[in-house]
């Protein structure tokens, strides 16, 4: 009778551990269900649409949009822009030449103001006016004269002639100050100088954030930031494709090609991609391919390791439990062997 006798307490061990182990289970499960957040609302925004009341273009009928222009160091071209009224009452304006570049936060395409200090196109562009007041309906055709420099470095030079309005519009107060802006519109020149072309990409400081959820077992939410930098002196519109995977491909996501704006010789942007849901534990491998006409293709990529604590705190109050488990059974079957003997 003594073996069937230390039988029982091993049998009552066993279920006060498997008890323990599906609370403790149902207790990490239920939290991560309850805990979810709520599924997020479609905002619904109203877009304002405003018509300009005036317009900016190359003077002439033949349909130019921009001035592209191709000349040697030391050259001097000759055009002219059209400024339109459209509105009902006259208009004053400001005209400058100006310096194009790439805002560094979405890569586009944009001018300095006047009062900002130009180096290229913006110097090289002389008006036959910078004031001028267009009556209602009317339009001006303003001489402009272009002067390349004879040092000038071969390849791509981006800038435009802006038309700004002198009229202060008010948007509103913020911190107690009333606020007022001043609209300007911008035709671009495209200026290549003769030259070596050497066009070039390249992506740089490639990374991934990692930020899981503060539940067990719930998905995390991985961020991909890069830089994609045109190291050439020819202005190139790139296509960028990055993407991210787990350990052996198990999992992984690739991002929706992006279409970049005209990337200007010298600049860069710092762009992002969201990846969610993202595993919560894994080893992401994040890569960036970028390529346009006429460069070769080129990638980079980088490599992090995705934790998530409360999840491996999970795993591992698990593993206690089961480590329990088996040594109690082995001290229960120690006992009842010897019992036998």
């Amino acid at each position: 009778m003594t073996p069937l006798q230390s039988r029982r307490p091993l049998r009552r061990a066993l279920h006060t551990a498997l008890r323990t182990g599906v609370v403790t289970l149902v207790v990490f499960f239920s939290t991560a269900l309850t805990t979810l957040p709520p599924v997020a609302r479609t905002a619904q925004s109203a877009a304002r649409a405003s018509a300009d009341s005036w317009s900016v273009r190359p003077t002439g009928t033949t349909g130019r949009s921009t001035f592209v222009m191709d000349s040697a160091p030391g050259s001097v071209v000759k055009d002219s822009v059209r400024v339109s009224n459209l509105s009902p009452a006259p208009l004053s304006l400001q005209l400058y030449g100006a310096d194009a570049y790439n805002t560094p936060r979405d890569g586009a395409l944009a001018y300095r103001q006047a009062g900002e200090a130009q180096t290229g196109i913006g110097t090289w562009v002389s008006l036959a006016t910078n004031a001028l007041v267009i009556p209602p309906g009317r339009a001006a055709d303003i001489p402009f004269t272009l002067t390349v420099p004879a040092d000038a470095t071969p390849g791509s030079h981006t800038g435009g002639v802006v038309a700004l309005n002198n009229a202060v519009e008010q948007s509103g107060r913020s911190s107690g100050v009333d606020v007022g802006i001043q609209r300007a519109i911008a035709v671009r020149i495209r200026l290549t100088v003769e030259g070596p072309l050497t066009p070039g990409l390249a992506v740089r400081a490639v990374h991934v954030d990692h930020d899981p959820a503060g539940r067990p077992f719930a998905a995390a939410r991985a961020t991909l930031s890069y830089t994609v930098v045109n190291i050439g002196n020819t202005a190139l519109e790139p296509t960028v494709i990055p993407r991210i995977s787990g350990v052996f491909g198990l999992r992984r996501t690739t991002f929706p090609a992006r279409g970049l704006p005209l990337l200007l010789p010298g600049q860069s942007t710092r762009l992002t991609e969201v990846w969610s849901p993202a595993p919560g534990i894994d080893f992401l491998t994040a890569s960036v391919r970028v390529s346009a006409a006429g460069v070769p293709q080129t990638s980079a990529r980088t490599g992090q390791v995705a934790l998530a604590w409360p999840t491996l705190g999970s795993v591992a109050a698990l593993l206690a439990v089961l480590a329990v488990c088996l040594a109690l059974i082995r001290r229960r079957r120690r006992g009842g062997a010897g019992a036998v003997s």
